[in-house]
């Protein structure tokens, strides 16, 4: 048989569905996207009147000099500045009040461990004893609760990517791709087809390749997609400044690795079970469990040594996202896993007997 026929063969049977979850995936990224403007407002936690207040950090050997600096307010006859550990001053640690000038110097005791993380708030008095907050500033970065969690900041677009990427892109690619890799294989046999198939001029080799290349295929062309759906989808909310063109399009096409050792691990499954349903219920056991693997070694700082075990964790969409260098090792490494699957398939399919 000609080479590329049962590839075609399966494009002409799916087609209508192959197009009907790319526009799934494009609604669904192109959405979430189109989110983040209101998503990083509700991140925006910037304490009241953060701009009107600038905080330099002088470390010593024995303490710490806080240089605050504020903004005149007009009528203030001086300024109080109240000293707290959080935003909430109804109890502040020390209070400061006379300052006449809009910058003050507070000193923090230093133990040569941790400095100590306070809050800020400059008050302006008024001679009618009348008081104003100028603003409120702190000597710390100041991190979200995701961020404490997953170590990410989800308020820019490379963070908010990242959640995307982390999250069900898996399982929506992973899960489907899961599902027709071992179906382009199983449905020849509870058809009762694949004697009648591998009777004519084409090996099992050429048979099981060329099932694998056209879900493979089929996958790269969706990440393709995705990529540019996602440049596209930047720039319309003036973020493409932050992120490089590269780096959206490349964090896509790193998840092809991972998708391939899925789709490899699938038709394995087929090859060796022949019941569709047995075989997706290890497709979907295989990806469940790596996906369920990751996702606890990333809110489990005790159990993050897991993840190496995952092949997620080879997909390194964090560096293609910040502009940083992906590990070579770590996308080979995939390759080599799916090869490898895929070898074993074909050396089962060989072994097979075909039902008649």
């Amino acid at each position: 048989m000609k080479i590329g026929k049962t590839m075609l063969m399966e494009l002409k049977d799916r087609w209508k569905g192959f197009v009907l979850f790319i526009l799934v995936v494009v609604l669904l990224v192109g959405g979430f996207v189109q989110a983040y403007p209101s998503f990083r407002e509700a991140f925006d936690e910037g304490l009241e009147g953060s701009e009107n207040v600038e905080v330099e950090v002088l470390k010593g050997e024995e303490n710490i000099s806080v240089m605050l600096s504020w903004k005149e307010f007009e009528d203030a006859e001086n300024y109080s500045i109240l000293v707290g550990e959080s935003p909430n001053m109804m109890v502040p640690l020390d209070i400061v009040e006379g300052v006449e000038n809009t910058y003050h110097e507070y000193v923090l005791g230093f133990d040569g461990d941790d400095i100590p993380e306070r809050y800020f708030a400059v008050v302006a008095v008024r001679s009618d004893g009348e008081r104003e907050l100028v603003g409120m500033e702190t000597n710390f970065e100041r991190r979200t609760a995701f961020q404490e969690i997953w170590g990410i900041d989800y308020g820019d677009i490379q963070g908010f990517l990242s959640l995307l990427w982390s999250t069900w892109w898996v399982l929506l690619i992973g899960l489907y791709i899961g599902y027709i890799s071992v179906n382009v294989i199983t449905k020849d046999y509870e058809e009762d087809r694949m004697d009648l198939i591998l009777s004519k001029p084409i090996s099992r080799k050429q048979y099981l390749l060329e099932k694998f290349m056209v879900v493979s295929l089929y996958t790269l062309s969706v990440l393709v997609i995705i990529g540019l759906l996602l440049i596209v989808s930047v720039a319309s909310v003036g973020e493409l400044d932050s992120v490089s063109s590269y780096g959206l399009m490349s964090s896509s096409l790193l998840s092809w690795p991972v998708f391939l050792v899925m789709i490899s691990v699938s038709m394995l499954a087929g090859v060796y079970l022949e019941s569709s349903r047995k075989a997706v219920g290890v497709s979907f056991i295989f990806i469940l469990t790596q996906y369920g693997i990751n996702m606890v070694g990333d809110l489990t700082e005790g159990l993050e040594y897991l993840k190496t075990y995952t092949i997620i964790n080879y997909w390194d969409y964090e560096s293609a996202l910040f502009g940083e260098a992906v590990s070579a090792f770590d996308v080979v490494f995939l390759f080599v896993i799916s090869a490898l699957l895929v070898g074993s398939a074909l050396m089962i399919f060989e072994r097979k007997d075909i039902p008649v």
